[in-house]
């Protein structure tokens, strides 16, 4: 009877020097890896946090525009924040604020944006090609989330502009800012932008020179500083 002799498997040892090398490699591998991770990082963190504080912002502007519209400074005429006088030529020789209405249309701005914003969280999602701002992939990619946090309070002011309209004629704009604060939130990434909103709310073209003193004897060109030679202001 035979007796099959077993094979012997030969364990073939690496030379140290082999192992050194092979060991070398994979750690310079991570390295690579590693910085790789971190330059990509560095180039593209700035690219995303731009792009996500541009969306949050257009969003937040166009939400604060339409509550402004919609709910404060609907119906709003220039009569009743300005009151003009003339002489008995047409010739406009006083224009005085309505202060009252004026600061009832700030109040009601600022809270009627403090409502909005308290009850405001958004989370949009974009694609990630989209916040590269890559022309090739744009559309393309998995999606990022952007949440955007109210933060801060609300301050509202009205103010004016004069324009030239024509000849011996000036356009006369009263607008209504809003400033806020949002904190923007993307993975890995969060800062504050700060939302200015301006909304139009009425104007006049006033025929002839704009008078230049409204009240005792003292120039003054803007409904701001307007307000402040009122008396008791």
């Amino acid at each position: 009877m035979r007796m099959r002799l077993k094979k012997r498997r030969r364990i073939r040892v690496l030379p140290p020097v082999f192992q050194r090398k092979t060991t070398l490699r994979f750690v310079l591998f991570i390295l690579c890896l590693f910085g790789g991770f971190l330059f990509a990082d560095h180039q593209l963190r700035p690219v995303i946090q731009a792009k996500a504080e541009a969306q949050a912002r257009v969003l937040a502007t166009t939400s604060i525009n339409q509550a402004i519209r919609e709910k404060v400074a609907k119906n709003i005429r220039y009569e009743d924040l300005i009151s003009v006088k003339v002489d008995n030529r047409g010739r406009v020789v006083l224009m005085q604020p309505n202060t009252g209405e004026i600061n009832r249309l700030a109040s009601d701005a600022t809270i009627t944006v403090q409502q909005l914003m308290k009850n405001t969280k958004d989370k949009i999602y974009l694609p990630l090609g989209q916040l590269l701002g890559s022309q090739l992939l744009a559309g393309r990619g998995p999606d990022v989330p952007i949440v955007i946090v109210p933060v801060g309070t609300v301050e509202s002011r009205v103010y004016d502009v004069f324009e030239e309209a024509g000849i011996n004629q000036t356009r006369h704009k009263i607008y209504l800012e809003v400033k806020t604060m949002v904190r923007v939130v993307v993975p890995l990434l969060r800062s504050h932008v700060e939302i200015r909103a301006e909304v139009p709310l009425t104007e006049a073209i006033i025929m002839g020179e704009v008078p230049q003193v409204y009240f005792g004897g003292q120039p003054v060109v803007s409904i701001p500083d307007l307000l402040k030679t009122l008396p008791g202001e």
